[in-house]
């Protein structure tokens, strides 16, 4: 068994711990969605970079939105102005090593959006260990953490920022 393996076992065991905790009955309190966080894979990010229609919906500026980059084969190269983190980032039991990824799971986010592949592993764990007081992604059985969960056909991006604005209209958290 490699260490990646191992990594990845541990990973899903602190997922599963995380899922039975009894963590689902929290309180939101965000009045108004200012501070985004954005977790997104690179590929997705290269072939569209949707920052901009995504700034202009939530009606902030593109440069107020946190963005980080997935890379799941350790290999990209992120695009200027961006973070980017892979597996070598995390420890056993999806313990963060990188002083990067650390800042931006502790950051208040008042919305941390997940564009990544569901059946990703290690954008869970970030997803689980951020500080984000609302978290959105795709409807996924394996994303019991987030708040708001929209069902997308493929990865169709634009579909899901609309859906996510007009829940987020709905709930009074941007105008």
């Amino acid at each position: 068994m490699g260490i990646l393996n191992l990594k990845n076992k541990t990973a899903n065991k602190f997922i599963k711990n995380q899922r039975k905790a009894d963590g689902f009955n929290k309180e939101i309190k965000v009045k108004v969605v200012n501070r985004v966080g954005v977790l997104a894979e690179l590929t997705l990010f290269q072939t569209y970079n949707f920052t901009k229609r995504l700034s202009e919906a939530l009606h902030l500026e593109p440069e107020d939105l946190k963005i980080i980059l997935f890379d799941p084969s350790g290999r990209g190269v992120a695009p200027e102005l961006y973070r980017l983190c892979d597996e070598t980032h995390f420890g056993f039991n999806g313990k963060i090593k990188s002083e990067i990824l650390s800042k931006f799971v502790s950051r208040d986010f008042d919305l941390l959006i997940n564009y990544c592949d569901p059946e990703l592993l290690f954008p869970k764990v970030i997803m689980l260990k951020s500080a984000a007081q609302l978290k959105a992604g795709f409807d996924h059985e394996s994303n019991f953490f987030n708040d708001i969960s929209i069902k997308t056909t493929g990865n169709d991006i634009d579909t899901f920022n609309d859906e996510l604005v007009k829940y987020l209209q709905i709930l009074k958290l941007i105008k």
